[in-house]
């Protein structure tokens, strides 16, 4: 899986919209989207908020945790805290697809797009270190992994399933090697 199919999946989740137009219920094999009435808040997946926001029939309302405010608290949580913290579904799928097509609709979007690398950044060195930890074991066994995306575990399968070949071939020279 890579970074385009998690944010397909991503697509699929729920988004609040201000509709600028009033329309009909639009039937869709998914399910029914509709109607709409102009200046009242419903909710759509993100996919059709976005195609709706690029012909100008809406005003995407960003998530809670995509305030600032919640997002520096995101942040201390994963700084202070040894393990992952728990983030909502989606996070940076959601967070990608809005600064790249919404981003008139966000309030302090240079704040927010910072921000969510830091947590990003924080999080990815935490799954590498513990990827090492893990990994460097001599003996076998496994690891129960908590609070971690969609999007992080497709982009670190590359790099364990190199060090799992790795520590295979450690193992069998270690193993072969005559004392």
């Amino acid at each position: 899986m890579n970074a385009e199919r998690c944010e397909f999946l991503a697509g699929n989740s729920l988004i609040e919209v201000i509709p600028s137009i009033t329309d009909s219920t639009i039937y869709l094999i998914s399910g029914d989207i509709g109607p709409f009435e102009a200046g009242v808040p419903c909710k759509l997946p993100i996919w059709v908020a976005i195609l709706m926001k690029r012909k100008h029939n809406c005003k995407l309302v960003a998530p809670k945790w995509m305030e600032v405010d919640e997002l520096k608290k995101i942040l201390t949580s994963e700084t202070e805290n040894q393990g992952l913290a728990s983030l909502p579904d989606h996070f940076f799928e959601i967070t990608h697809m809005l600064v790249r097509d919404a981003t008139d609709d966000i309030f302090e979007v240079e704040a927010v797009k910072s921000l969510v690398q830091d947590i990003y950044d924080r999080r990815d060195a935490k799954l590498r270190t513990s990827a090492m930890a893990f990994l460097s074991q001599n003996s076998t066994c496994h690891a129960q992994l908590d609070c971690v995306q969609l999007l992080e575990t497709s982009s670190a399968r590359a790099t364990l399933e190199a060090c799992k070949q790795m520590g295979i071939v450690i193992r069998n020279k270690h193993e072969s090697t005559p004392l």
